[in-house]
C-alpha cells in the first residue's frame, strides 16, 4: 500500500470508529431513561390517611370547669369553652358568636349560680326551651351566701330548691335551683365528685355514647385528688384565710379552714367593697394576726397594696379563676392548695 493511500485511510477509520461510539452512547443513554428502576425489596406501599372525625361540640361556660369535662369526653367530643381562659368570668360579656355556639351545641355545661352573669340571659332562655343544658349548681350541696351578700343581684324568684325532671331528663329547678348560693363550687374536688354522676349520664345521653368507664376513671382521680388536698391543709393550724373576694368558701369548707375576711365581702368581683367594710377588714387583720391576703382575678389591685401596707401583710396571687399553667383540673387543685399551705406555714 502506497504512502498516500493510508494516509487518506486514517480519517477513515477514525469517523467510521467515532461514528460507532457515538451509536452505542446513544443507545445507552436511551436505556437509562425509559427503563424504570427496581423498588427496594422492603419499600412500603404509601398509606392513605383517613379523614379527620368530625366530633360534636360540648360547650362549657368557663376554663376550670371545661377541664373537668373534658375528662368525661376525650375521644367523644370537643369541648369548647366559651370564657377565655384569664378572664374574669363575672364580668364576661359575650358576642353574637358565643350566643350562637350556645345554642348549636349537642350539650352546654354551666354553673347555674349566676357565676357567668353575662350569659345568664341565654342560658335561662336555653334552658327554658329545654335545650341540653347542665346547671352543675343544681347537682351539689350549694353553701348559702352570707346575709347581705349581693351575688344574686336581687334575682329573689331564683332560690328555689324545687327539683324536676322534663321529658327529655333533664334536672331543672324553678328557674335556677339554689342560684343565690356560692358559685365557687369548681375549687372543692368534693363538689365535683357530688354532680358528676348526673353529669356523665346526660353528657353521654346527649352523645350517644356510654361515659362510665370515663366516668369510673375521673371519678378514682377526684377521690385521690380530694385526700391529697387534705392531708396537705391539715398540716396547717389556724387555716384562717383572707381572700380577694368570698371564693374560697367551699375549698375552706372541705379542709377544715375559716374565711375570715375578704378584699370585697361579695362572691362577685363586680361589687365594691364600702370604706367601713375595708375598715373592718383592717381590724380582723390585726386581731388575728393575720400575715397574708390572697388576691385572685378581680380584686382591687390598688385597693389589697393599701390593705397590705397599712397591716403589714402580704399578698399571695392565687390563680381560683382560671387554669392559668395548668394543663389538668387535679393540677389546678394541687397549685391553689400549695400556694395557700405555703404562705400560711
Amino acid at each position: 500500500m502506497t504512502q498516500l493511500t493510508r494516509r487518506a485511510l486514517v480519517p477513515l477509520i477514525a469517523f467510521s470508529l467515532a461514528t460507532l461510539g457515538l451509536s452505542c452512547s446513544s443507545d445507552a443513554d436511551t436505556a437509562d431513561t425509559t427503563t424504570p428502576a427496581p423498588a427496594p425489596a422492603d419499600e412500603s406501599p404509601a398509606t392513605t390517611q383517613a379523614p379527620a372525625v368530625d366530633l360534636p361540640d360540648v360547650v362549657v361556660t368557663y376554663s376550670v370547669l371545661a377541664s373537668v369535662v373534658s375528662e368525661l369526653v376525650t375521644g367523644v367530643a370537643d369541648v369548647v369553652t366559651i370564657i377565655p381562659d384569664g378572664q374574669d368570668p363575672h364580668d364576661f360579656e359575650p358576642s353574637a358568636k358565643d350566643i350562637a355556639a350556645i345554642n348549636d351545641a349537642v350539650f352546654v355545661v354551666a354553673n347555674g349560680l349566676n357565676f357567668e352573669e353575662g350569659l345568664e340571659t341565654s342560658l335561662e332562655e336555653l334552658h327554658d326551651a329545654n335545650g341540653p343544658v347542665f346547671f352543675v349548681g343544681e347537682h351539689i350541696t350549694v353553701r348559702e351566701m352570707a346575709e347581705g351578700d349581693d351575688h344574686a343581684h336581687g334575682s329573689g324568684d331564683h332560690g328555689s330548691e324545687d327539683k324536676s325532671k322534663d321529658d327529655d331528663g333533664h334536672s331543672h329547678g324553678d328557674e335556677h335551683a339554689h342560684s343565690d348560693g356560692d358559685p365557687h363550687l369548681w375549687l372543692s374536688p368534693a363538689a365535683m365528685l357530688e354532680m358528676l354522676p348526673e353529669l356523665a349520664s346526660e353528657l353521654g345521653a346527649a352523645l350517644g355514647t356510654d361515659l362510665s368507664a370515663a366516668l369510673a376513671t375521673v371519678t378514682d382521680g377526684l377521690t385521690a385528688l380530694d385526700t391529697e388536698v387534705a392531708a396537705l391543709i391539715d398540716a396547717i393550724e389556724p387555716c384562717e384565710l383572707i381572700t380577694g373576694h368570698d371564693e374560697l368558701g367551699y375549698f375552706a369548707d372541705r379542709y377544715g379552714c375559716e374565711v375570715i375576711g375578704a378584699v370585697i365581702p361579695s362572691s362577685t368581683t363586680t361589687s365594691e367593697a364600702s370604706a367601713g367594710e375595708l375598715a373592718e377588714l383592717k381590724e380582723v387583720i390585726l386581731e388575728h394576726s393575720a400575715k397574708v391576703v390572697f388576691v385572685s382575678l378581680g380584686t382591687p389591685q390598688a385597693v389589697a397594696e393599701q390593705i397590705a401596707k397599712e397591716t403589714g401583710t402580704t399578698l399571695v396571687e392565687l390563680s381560683t379563676h382560671s387554669m392559668g399553667g395548668s394543663t389538668t383540673y387535679a393540677e389546678f387543685v394541687q397549685s391553689v392548695a400549695k400556694q395557700i399551705a405555703d404562705a400560711l406555714k
